[in-house]
């Protein structure tokens, strides 16, 4: 009698398993084809690609800062715990690399200024201390791969003041600003500095970019600026990221909505209050978050590829014809987006029209070749991935 009921129990269990297993069969299909899909860490971990200002490529990493020619690759300088790189810049112009460092003597967590020769011996400056003739006293917030140093401080008229500034000669000359007086900014600090996806080593004049500020009490100001003018983008929430197609600025915010903002122009005065929202996309995205638009050969339909704050998710594209006020939305885990399902992209750059490189926190850099005609086919249609590390110069 304990035998059959012991027989009982076990026929029990396996029915209910068979059940789940069942029941479940696609998701772990669909899992089993991630894992099988996705890249192993390659050991390399990526920060920025910060460009190719001749015929090399340099990035930094958890390690330093770096170039290769495409088969060699030379690290100019080795992170230390005095002297661990935050950001980068590449100064072809005076054969160096600019690069932000923490300073541990700072009350205002403000970083030092510091270079590395991009010729051998790849000499290592000491720190740099900048004037700056705009602001009494500031601190440096970041460094940007366009060249541009955000600092933070106070002007004598205007108060509280953010600056976006070049350095030269051991001095910081401001490109543009944002103050208390001017922008009423006085209990505002920065929330982020948006480049679009694959032009971040574009200069502001060419490729403009998006400055965002947020109140003590959660309140949002976004500028939209060229450097010589800039407007407001009256949306009070917070951004993720934003593209030019067709000549149109298109926003994207970090809960996932995408925002027609109308001609990408910048004119003195002009103010992007009249944004219309296109799709929810119910995704999660960060500041900065991947965000790269391709249009149709025919010149008729648009596509925005995106990356959301999961490193689980696939790349997911928005797509929209020219007389269309909405957008529909699509997953894509094959062609260009087949290594991407299980990585963090943390940077990008355009080598040339829809192909890109990314470089990724973990899983190493992909080169990307997106077909716009089918950019939203979830199939090998849309293009092609080559394996990490794998990509050309």
């Amino acid at each position: 009698m304990k035998t059959k009921r012991t027989y009982g129990i076990l026929f029990s269990i396996l029915a209910a398993l068979l059940v789940i297993t069942g029941c479940n069969a696609d998701a772990s299909a669909g899992l089993f084809r991630q894992i099988s899909e996705s890249t192993k860490p390659v050991g390399i971990q990526y920060r920025q690609i910060l460009g190719k200002p001749a015929t090399d490529l340099y990035f930094t990493t958890s390690e330093g800062i770096s170039f290769t020619t495409g088969t060699t690759t030379t690290q100019i300088k080795t992170n230390t715990a005095d002297s661990r790189n935050l950001a980068a810049y590449v100064d072809n112009a005076n054969n160096r690399v600019l690069f932000l460092i923490n300073d541990p003597d700072s009350t205002t967590n403000s970083a030092k200024v510091r270079s590395v020769s991009t010729v051998s011996p790849y000499t290592e400056s000491s720190n740099l201390d900048p004037s700056f003739a705009l602001l009494s006293s500031y601190k440096i917030h970041n460094l940007y791969t366009n060249g541009l140093f955000l600092l933070q401080g106070t002007h004598a008229t205007n108060g509280k003041t953010f600056s976006l500034s070049t350095y030269a000669t051991n001095a910081f000359t401001n490109v543009v600003s944002f103050d208390a007086a001017t922008h009423g900014l006085a209990d505002y600090s920065l929330e982020s500095v948006l480049q679009a996806t694959g032009k971040e080593t574009i200069g502001i004049s060419t490729q403009p970019i998006i400055v965002s500020f947020v109140s003590d009490a959660g309140n949002y100001k976004h500028f939209y600026t060229d450097g010589a003018s800039k407007e407001v983008i009256t949306l009070d929430t917070r951004l993720a990221n934003f593209t030019i197609l067709n000549s149109r600025l298109y926003l994207l915010t970090t809960n996932g909505k995408l925002y027609d903002a109308g001609s990408s122009a910048i004119g003195a005065g002009r103010d992007l209050s009249s944004v219309s929202s296109m799709i929810s996309s119910n995704k999660v995205y960060d500041a900065n978050a991947f965000m790269y638009g391709v249009r149709d050969a025919g010149g008729s339909k648009s596509h925005i590829i995106t990356k959301s704050k999961s490193s689980n998710d696939p790349l997911y594209v928005l797509s929209f014809a020219d007389s269309s006020t909405t957008a529909t939305g699509e997953s894509i885990r094959y062609g260009y987006g087949e290594y991407l399902d299980s990585a963090e992209i943390v940077s990008s750059y355009e080598k040339g029209l829809n192909n890109l490189l990314v470089a990724t926190a973990e899983n190493g850099m992909f080169e990307l070749t997106i077909i716009p005609a089918s950019a939203n086919s979830n199939s090998t249609s849309n293009g092609t991935s080559r394996e990490s590390e794998d990509y050309t110069l």
